[in-house]
């Protein structure tokens, strides 16, 4: 799936005047917003947090057994602070299995 940022940056890139926000958590726990900032926020979190949970399930679903899940990337300690859909959390994970890749490919 596109990650938080592409999709954002679809969402303003396509319309005339929405402003572009920067990715952190609501400030309120209500998904209702107050203005059109917080509603981009609230839409863009909620909804990507709402995405990984259903992938999630349904990859757990379909593999029939337990599966550990670990959040990648700049942004996963932000969404494991809203979810408990993460076993935990290594924001390096991608970058140490291309490095190891690398260093197999050049052997």
């Amino acid at each position: 799936a596109p990650g938080i940022n592409l999709s954002l940056d679809a969402l303003v890139g396509n319309t005339a005047k929405l402003p572009r926000i920067a990715i952190e958590a609501p400030r309120s726990a209500s998904v209702i917003g107050t203005n059109t900032e917080d509603q981009m926020l609230i839409g863009v979190f909620w909804g990507y947090v709402a995405m990984m949970e259903g992938l999630i399930a349904r990859m757990r679903s379909e593999i029939g057994r337990p599966a550990k899940v670990v959040a990648t990337g700049g942004l996963a300690i932000l969404f494991d602070e809203h979810t408990e859909m993460f076993d935990g959390v290594d924001s390096d994970l991608t970058l140490e299995g291309l490095a190891i890749i690398a260093e197999r490919s050049a052997k």
